[in-house]
């Protein structure tokens, strides 16, 4: 596993290996679309914000998958710049690693690999525009944070408040970001100066490194509040939501949202020592199991920011109601099934005084519900209780697919559907089933005789976007579920099961 150590401790080896896969991805032009990539994605949307830290989390990360892939060295870690100990005599601005202050003059830096002649930085349209530059000290901030102001930082909940930009307060995000308080991250970028100034600042290769740092800081504060969530969940700007994709990120099977970025532990970030006060690693934070029709389970927030998480299994397609009850305004989402990033309702005020109300037919799975207060900054009480819902009929029937029949007519009507099918298969053999239409759909298998063991998935192995399987099946009852690839597509389709 890849180790994000302090640059200062690297040996000279690992020096070495960091400059060389540095230097590769940029004789290959991939260093320079990071550069690109920072720098044209809108201001306000990756720095000012919310998403600053997912964002650049997500950042890093594809930088370190690129270290990686051109060192052919899966466990290079990408090192951080530890401010307290990484002043200008630092071992990691020696002539093996990173190189020093620029010249006194000019800035131009002359020493080390990424020095005036070996390195060469680009403006946000891509062209060279000289020598890399830095100016220690010199350009607004004339020290580093120490270790008792990360330490003060570290101790900041909720995660961010509204209104979701340089004025919050109480704010980890805003004071992590060095807009009010001692000013961390911010500080860094100005301390260098230079070329770490403007939004093409990663042509410094010390950016990343510096951003490592951030991200361990947010690593270590998730660590220290496990039910602190990301805010805002939603009532934010677009990109800045928990489920929103954020700008200038690509398509990845890692996701281009904040709630894809939170749990760094599963992305497999791991840094080498973690400060005094900083909890290990836990396998998730603590869930609490709701059963069908059981009496209501107790709830509380019981400090500004914290999200309760609850989970449910169901066997089979039913109707059900989540609900809160109290005297508590709460907020509640539903993800799954067996997705706990992907979203499939939200509720503010469906229930009564206040109080947040899901009721729908879900398939079979097992569900996450978050529960949060509408006021980040409140703390209080609540009751949730999960039934089947007999008030609005039994749960619909499921349609049958038959083999060698002509394709069934279907649709995508709402956000985060998801439509299930049953298969009766008679007699072991190979068979397809395949989506048609111009809809982005993913289909998935399970069975056999229940709606929960998983088979087999595909997205677009069909014609277009579409989906399609082929395998052995031997009899027995399955389900075919096919939902849109897009969180809130829709359109119709078309589906089939043949025998080949």
């Amino acid at each position: 596993m890849a180790i994000r150590k302090d640059a200062n401790t690297l040996s000279p080896a690992e020096r070495q290996e960091f400059v060389n896969a540095v230097h590769a991805l940029k004789q290959s032009g991939r260093y320079d679309q990071f550069v690109l990539r920072h720098a044209n994605t809108p201001m306000t949307a990756i720095h000012r914000s919310p998403a600053f830290l997912p964002w650049h989390r997500r950042f890093i990360f594809d930088f370190e998958q690129e270290l990686q892939r051109v060192s052919g060295n899966p466990d290079l870690g990408l090192p951080y710049w530890n401010w307290p100990s990484g002043g200008p005599s630092a071992s990691m601005w020696n002539d093996n690693l990173l190189g020093g202050n620029g010249n006194p003059s000019s800035g131009v830096v002359e020493n080390g690999p990424f020095r005036a002649g070996q390195w060469r930085i680009i403006n946000s349209n891509g062209v060279e525009t000289g020598p890399l530059s830095r100016q220690f000290g010199r350009s607004g901030a004339s020290s580093l944070p120490t270790q008792a102001e990360i330490n003060q930082v570290l101790n900041l909940t909720p995660y961010d408040s509204a209104p979701w930009n340089t004025n919050s307060t109480p704010s980890f995000r805003n004071q992590l970001e060095g807009w009010i308080g001692p000013n961390l991250h911010n500080r860094g970028h100005v301390w260098v100066g230079g070329s770490m100034l403007p939004m093409t600042s990663p042509n410094d290769p010390v950016f990343f490194m510096h951003h490592c740092m951030v991200d361990k800081l947010w690593h270590e504060w998730q660590l220290r509040f496990p039910n602190q969530g990301y805010l805002p969940v939603s009532g934010g700007q677009f990109g800045q939501n928990l489920t929103d994709p954020m700008a200038g990120t690509p398509n990845s099977p890692v996701g281009s949202r904040p709630i894809d970025m939170l749990d760094s532990t599963a992305l497999g970030i791991e840094y080498d020592e973690l400060m005094t006060g900083t909890p290990q690693p836990q396998p998730s934070p603590d869930v609490t199991v709701l059963s069908l029709n059981a009496a209501p389970s107790e709830g509380g927030i019981s400090a500004p920011g914290e999200i309760d998480l609850f989970e449910f299994q169901l066997d089979r397609l039913t109707r059900v109601t989540l609900e809160t009850s109290g005297n508590s305004d709460t907020v509640m989402i539903l993800f799954g099934p067996d997705e706990f990033t992907r979203e499939i309702a939200s509720n503010d005020d469906g229930g009564s005084n206040f109080n947040s109300r899901i009721s729908m037919a879900l398939s079979a799975g097992t569900y996450q519900a978050s529960i949060r207060l509408y006021d980040p900054g409140r703390t209080g009480d609540y009751s949730i209780q999960l039934r089947s819902d007999e008030t609005t009929g039994p749960a619909p029937e499921i349609p049958t697919l038959i083999v060698n029949d002509p394709a069934l007519d279907a649709e995508i009507t709402t956000d985060q559907e998801s439509d299930v099918y049953q298969i009766n298969i008679e007699m072991t053999g190979r068979y397809l089933i395949e989506t048609h239409g111009t809809s982005d759909l993913l289909l998935s298998l399970f069975g056999p005789d229940n709606q929960t063991t998983f088979i087999a998935s595909d997205d677009d192995s069909g014609v277009g976007l579409n989906s399609r399987l082929t395998l052995e099946l031997n009899p027995g009852r399955y389900f075919a579920i096919v939902r849109h690839y897009s969180t809130f597509g829709r359109g119709a389709y078309q589906i089939r099961i043949t025998r080949i």
